[in-house]
């Protein structure tokens, strides 16, 4: 299993805009196969500082899902809304 822990630094002005694609996103990441989780959460304390939690059962599920146009679609769109570059902690677990 795959965990990523995808830390997102969203401009304020575009918070709202951001929420909306990060709900489609999360929506469509779900409903692959090899998902097995896929969450966002907002950090406490720091405000349009969220955290993106993904599961993924093996390497090609989570090189299917990059390819997908709703993640590539986001990634476009990702660069007039967040405020900072993307920051991915990658973990691997033992079944």
């Amino acid at each position: 299993m795959i965990v990523l822990q995808a830390y997102i630094k969203v401009k304020s002005e575009k918070r709202e805009e951001f929420l909306s694609e990060a709900q489609s996103l999360v929506q469509h990441s779900r409903a692959e196969e090899g998902n097995a989780q896929y969450d966002l959460f907002e950090k406490v304390g720091e405000e349009n500082t969220f955290v993106m939690l993904e599961k993924w059962k093996d390497e090609a599920a989570m090189k299917f899902h990059n390819e997908t146009d709703h993640f590539q679609g986001f990634v476009a769109k990702s660069k007039e809304l967040l405020s900072a570059p993307l920051d991915v902690v990658r973990t691997e677990l033992s079944e």
